[in-house]
């Protein structure tokens, strides 16, 4: 009576020691690989097997390595950045200071922000009475990223390049009142992804948020 794959692989599941008992099986079976045109023995398989798991999990060590420093240099920047907004005494210094950082050490060459109410009048570019702003602001319970934003708020950067991905964070008061929002572009689609984390962004907008509530309040 023949036995089906799935059988084959049960039994040898269940038992093990069948190539302790069987041990030129090893040697004597022979299976395809695929980096190999030939059929190799299946003792041999097994080692190949194990070579291409361990290059994997090296590959996954050094991509995780990776991460880690980037964590590490954007935690600096980080820190570095907030450093300057705490010198700060004027509110546009502390949006120009914000905005240098992110070119220049984040690599973020589009950035904009919109802020509005009766404190930020005399920011000139920066103010903008606009409910749709409003809105998206106090709707991003946590930053956006991905590849959407509204048409009116792509218009504050140029028509070129096309700008692929976006992130958005909101400027909240302390009340948790929205007065302003933040938003990062790029040319890139993977550059602001949807699953990507954010707990950056937001300490940005925290940073940021802080900042102007109290040089806002100075004058």
């Amino acid at each position: 009576m023949s036995m089906t794959a799935s059988e084959v692989a049960a039994y040898l599941e269940a038992h093990p020691e069948f190539f302790d008992q069987h041990s030129e099986l090893l040697t004597q079976v022979r299976v395809p690989h695929a980096r190999s045109e030939y059929a190799v023995p299946l003792v041999e398989r097994q080692v190949l097997a194990l070579r291409d798991k361990n290059r994997q999990l090296g590959a996954k060590m050094s991509q995780l390595i990776r991460f880690g420093e980037h964590n590490d240099q954007t935690i600096t920047r980080l820190h570095t950045l907030s450093v300057q907004l705490v010198r700060t005494e004027e509110a546009t210094d502390a949006i120009r200071r914000t905005l240098s950082a992110l070119e220049k050490d984040f690599d973020i060459t589009h950035a904009g922000l919109r802020l509005w109410g009766t404190a930020t009048e005399s920011l000139g570019e920066w103010h903008r009475q606009d409910p749709r702003l409003a809105i998206i602001a106090r709707n991003l319970e946590h930053p956006y990223t991905g590849p959407f934003a509204a048409e009116h708020i792509i218009e504050w950067f140029p028509h070129e390049p096309v700008l692929q991905s976006f992130g958005q964070v909101a400027l909240r008061r302390d009340n948790g009142e929205a007065f302003g929002l933040l938003v990062l572009a790029s040319a890139d689609s993977y550059r602001f992804t949807t699953d990507m984390e954010t707990d950056y962004l937001a300490n940005l907008g925290a940073l940021l948020s802080a900042a102007l509530q109290r040089t806002l309040a100075m004058h």
